[in-house]
């Protein structure tokens, strides 16, 4: 009906035009068309159309041009009145494109010159330049973060060049001055300053005996004079470094000091005008460390490694190499080179490894025979002992029942006693036998003696535990795996009841793919840094020692007024074929046989 109305009115008024607010019933009085009664309603902005408010006539065009209020109420006047707001309109809009546009290519070239100033410093920096610095101030705040960040990382790289390369920048100094003097250029002065003693007195040294010679040389035989006086000098300088060191010339050996016999065998004088290849094991190591030496040296300043020579006499040596530019630059491949011999260290270190490693076969084996022995004085003490006192326990019933009527009240009170007596000394036997090893941890798994032994803990110290066993019922640990796990859960148990003043624990076994897991939680008052690196924390040297032998890994994290959290990663897969396995093997099988023999 509504729209037949709408149709009836506009034929009803086909010769004057229609006002939109009274076409559609409108009496939105905060509608501009409304407010002003202007029958133009498409051309203000901000009507109330459609239960909404429209924007300006470019923004609601599509809607107007298919209103039946537009079509009835166009005219050439009108019309001429709307073109001019659409010309308004469409010039507003293009000078807000264009002011974008503007700010967008501005935007764009800024971008572009600070990316290239950045690109720049990164390849100043990346060629061996870290003094390179870019100015920060930016429109653009990523830029200014990214411009901040490789001026921070030049000062960073600088930093340690400086810190790292100033023991071989300044002997490098030293005999860049001293060849400079030999050659005649008596103004040269070692100008480096540096916090290593050494160097300053050699410092101090050169420049006075330079400065001596200079105010000394006056005619040809005081400067000759003056000469041996510096060659003298380097001589001792040389002499006075514990190692090898020879100057370099394209690989040529152009100086060495005294400490080349006793490093490599050689005298200076047979070194001198050879090719380094000479201290080499063959041509590939010779060519190798050219390779690796020069670009590094060049990039660095300085390059240290360990490398593999020989002895005049053929024995092979390892040397500590440290390397350094004469001179600013790396033209003429002129280096000086200082050689340690490394070699007895090297061999000592290897010593203590296996010393280490022995010790740990030797651990692992008495924690394995301990255990084995644990376990059959147990059954013995359970078996013999039990059965004794058991067949105890009998006579004295077969006693009480044989007693006579006379003084009977007397002596069953006495056998009531021994009886008592009896059992107390079976529960004493029962808990020897299972703190020596549990009967459970054989003969049912684990996780039933960690269960075991968390209720006992409870019960004697009243602390509360939250127990998490979440191995599968079944799965099947190996036996050094589960021995291993209560030992150190033992411990734990232990270091809890000494030391953590808690009043809950809670413990969690689980498993993943290729481990056991184990973690034990207190909220006591947390073990700190010093206790846990301590060498007197006996107890937690024999829990890392016991997780060490079987591959595993122990954490162990302290939290003040927190706690403590112990986690202990053990690798489900046995170490059979490694040595320590084998050794361990070896000596549990001798231990059985020596006991089934007993037996």
């Amino acid at each position: 009906m509504g729209h037949l109305n709408v149709k009836n009115h506009i034929k009803d008024s086909k010769n004057q035009k229609i006002k939109c607010w009274e076409f559609f019933n409108c009496n939105e009085e905060g509608c501009p068309a409304y407010y002003s009664k202007n029958l133009n309603c498409w051309l203000f902005t901000g009507t109330h159309c459609r239960n909404e408010i429209q924007g300006m006539f470019l923004d609601k065009v599509e809607m107007c041009l298919e209103c039946e209020i537009f079509k009835h109420n166009m005219d050439v006047e009108t019309m001429f009145e709307t073109c001019k707001v659409f010309n308004a309109q469409v010039k507003e809009y293009r000078k807000i494109v264009d002011e974008r546009d503007r700010e967008l290519e501005n935007m764009s070239l800024e971008l572009a010159l600070s990316l290239s100033e950045v690109f720049e410093a990164l390849k100043k920096i990346s060629s061996g330049d870290p003094t390179v610095r870019i100015p920060e101030k930016s429109e653009i705040d990523l830029i200014t973060k990214l411009k901040h960040m490789v001026n921070l990382t030049a000062e960073n790289i600088g930093e340690i060049v400086d810190q790292s390369h100033e023991i071989a920048i300044s002997l490098a100094e030293h005999f860049d001055v001293l060849h400079r003097v030999s050659k005649g250029d008596l103004k040269a002065r070692v100008t480096g300053s540096s916090h290593i003693e050494l160097l300053e007195s050699l410092k101090n040294v050169t420049n006075e005996t330079i400065e001596s010679i200079s105010r000394e040389i006056k005619e040809r035989k005081t400067a000759e004079k003056s000469l041996r006086k510096l060659e003298a000098l380097k001589s001792s300088i040389l002499s006075a470094i514990p190692h090898a060191v020879l100057g370099l010339d394209k690989r040529q050996i152009f100086f060495a000091n005294d400490a080349v016999e006793s490093v490599f065998g050689w005298k200076p004088e047979e070194l001198i005008g050879k090719s380094a290849r000479i201290l080499y094991r063959n041509d590939e190591e010779y060519e190798k460390m050219g390779k690796l030496f020069y670009p590094a040296i060049e990039k660095k300043k300085k390059y240290a490694v360990e490398y593999p020579y020989r002895h005049k006499s053929g024995k092979d040596i390892i040397c500590m190499v440290s390397g350094s530019v004469i001179g600013k630059k790396l033209e003429d491949l002129k280096v000086v080179v200082v050689y340690e011999d490394i070699t007895e260290k090297k061999y000592a270190e290897a010593e203590l490894k296996s010393s280490r490693e022995q010790l740990r076969y030797l651990s692992a084996y008495l924690h394995s025979a301990i255990e084995k022995e644990r376990m059959y004085i147990a059954r013995d003490i359970h078996d013999e002992l039990g059965q004794l006192l058991t067949a105890l326990k009998m006579d004295l019933f077969w006693i009480k029942r044989k007693i006579p009527s006379k003084n009977r009240h007397l002596l069953l009170e006495k056998i009531n006693s021994m009886s008592t007596l009896i059992d107390n000394a079976v529960k004493t036997v029962q808990q020897i036998s299972a703190e020596l090893r549990p009967g459970l941890l054989d003969d049912v798994g684990l996780s039933a003696a960690i269960e075991w032994q968390t209720c006992e803990f409870w019960k004697k110290t009243g602390i509360r535990c939250e127990l998490n066993l979440n191995l599968p019922e079944d799965f099947v640990l190996d036996q050094n795996i589960a021995t291993a796990i209560y030992r150190i859960y033992q411990e734990a148990l232990t270091n809890i009841v000494r030391h953590a003043n808690a009043t809950f624990m809670r413990v969690s076994l689980k498993k993943d793919e290729e481990n056991i897991i184990l973690e034990v939680m207190d909220n006591g008052k947390g073990i700190t840094r010093d206790q846990i690196s301590s060498a007197k924390s006996y107890g937690l040297t024999g829990i890392r020692e016991r997780a060490y032998l079987l591959g595993g890994d122990v954490k162990i994290l302290g939290f003040p007024g927190k706690g403590t959290t112990l986690i202990v990663k053990i690798p489900l897969k046995q170490m059979v074929d490694t040595a320590i396995g084998k050794y361990i093997k070896e000596k549990l099988f001798d231990i059985n046989s020596r006991n089934r023999q007993t037996e």
